[in-house]
């Protein structure tokens, strides 16, 4: 079930935004961006504090302290320079169509949940908010909410007053956000694009794994693992034979965001894939909300001029493992859908979109190959396998340009909305 919130905050473009919050391979439904396998990362911290919930000391401030109105005009200062040109889009109602598909779906539901008696409309809330598998992509998805008023108000002053209402996107909110990653350097990333968009100290950033702490029962069923339990497993102990502590263990959140999340356990948690959405629907609260973006996998093989880019994902790969890398695996949306079933959640419903390719998108795959021919340890087959790429570069270049528009179109992303019961 949505959560309605309210707050007076919400009314000003600037401090409107509460503090809230899927791989820098996050895409829309016109690119495919190939999401890089990174090593796996043995432990989890927290990379901010949460400061917009911490709240205040509850000691009384200094008579040097600044007062109330100075904070605040000095925050509105802060806002105001902020360059949010990377989150723009999101203020139009069609810049992302993934994303303005969860977002039409929390007003949706939001709609539909009993009301509340504070003064002024409802804004639909998005509440306590995890990103199970952040990434750039989601961290601005996220950013645009904490700015939504001020990319609205922003979006109605370009625009100019003949701008019909309905092109803009809705207005919605979050209480709290957290982002987790499995990778040290997708960490450093996200916290830069938390910095440069003014939301670093609105939520937490943790690198973690989902596996770790957890482990399959007798009926296959996750179960949390005892601080001194399982000392003679590598996988779930830290080396001195004390099990590692669960992300997350004992947060629940009423909105999850699974952003392609699925295809990259391969990459850190190799066969953990059937047990995920029961170790993410621990944390959501009943009548909680999970979304799941995926990639429906791209076939071996298609007939016509579609097929260069089977191919040029078939070689990338190859290279991937060839530098001994693991490569992500995406799965279908009908897998998506019975486990997520089988995890105790009821699918709302879901929606798939193609996807377009042009010639720069498929170099972009050809290019992750190119980055592992350093790895190989046999030179010439290092080379051989460059010569593959190249041709591919000219085969698709030649496919696209006989295409309209120039580009082709094969398989599609696809977003499922799920929801837990009411206990």
């Amino acid at each position: 079930q949505a959560r309605l919130c309210f707050s007076p905050a919400m009314r000003h473009a600037f401090i409107s935004s509460v503090a809230f919050a899927t791989s820098a391979c996050k895409h829309n439904h016109h690119h495919l961006s190939h999401r890089e396998p990174l090593h796996m990362a043995a432990s989890f911290r927290r990379t901010s504090k949460n400061k917009a919930m911490m709240g205040s000391s509850s000691s009384e401030p200094s008579s040097s302290s600044p007062s109330p109105a100075a904070n605040d005009a000095d925050l509105t200062s802060k806002m105001a320079d902020l360059d949010l040109s990377k989150i723009e889009k999101f203020a139009h109602k069609r810049g992302d169509a993934l994303f303005g598909y969860i977002e039409q779906c929390q007003v949706n539901a939001a709609a539909t949940s009993p009301g509340n008696d504070d003064d002024g409309p409802p804004v639909p809330c998005f509440g306590n908010f995890l990103d199970a598998g952040t990434g750039s992509h989601s961290l601005r998805w996220i950013a645009s909410i904490v700015h939504r008023e001020r990319l609205l108000a922003d979006l109605a002053s370009r625009e100019g007053p003949s701008s019909p209402v309905s092109a803009a996107a809705p207005r919605l909110s979050m209480k709290s956000y957290t982002a987790i990653t499995a990778d040290e350097t997708m960490r450093r990333r996200v916290l830069q694009e938390a910095r440069e968009l003014g939301v670093e100290d609105r939520g937490d950033i943790i690198i973690g794994n989902w596996k770790e702490g957890v482990r399959s029962n007798e009926r296959g069923e996750l179960e949390f693992v005892a601080p001194t339990v399982d000392s003679d497993r590598k996988d779930n102990n830290d080396g001195n034979g004390n099990a590692k502590k669960a992300l997350l263990e004992g947060q629940v959140f009423d909105t999850i965001l699974a952003d392609y999340l699925v295809g990259a356990v391969d990459g850190f948690s190799p066969y953990f894939q059937d047990q995920i959405f029961q170790r993410l629907t621990h944390h959501l609260a009943p009548g909680g909300r999970m979304y799941v973006i995926g990639l429906q996998p791209v076939p071996d093989s298609v007939s016509g001029d579609a097929n260069v880019f089977c191919k040029i994902t078939k070689v990338r790969d190859a290279c991937i493992l060839l530098a001994d890398h693991r490569c992500y695996r995406e799965y279908p949306l009908d897998w998506i859908e019975r486990h997520v079933r089988r995890a105790g959640l009821n699918v709302v419903e879901s929606r798939t979109y193609p996807i377009r390719y042009n010639h720069g998108t498929m170099l972009r795959q050809i290019n992750v190959g190119r980055s592992k021919l350093k790895l190989f340890t046999s030179k010439g087959m290092a080379k051989e396998m460059g010569k593959v790429l190249d041709d591919l570069e000219k085969e698709s270049l030649e496919v696209t340009e006989r295409q309209p528009g120039g580009r082709i179109t094969l398989g599609f992303d696809y977003v499922v909305v799920a929801e837990r019961p009411k206990e």
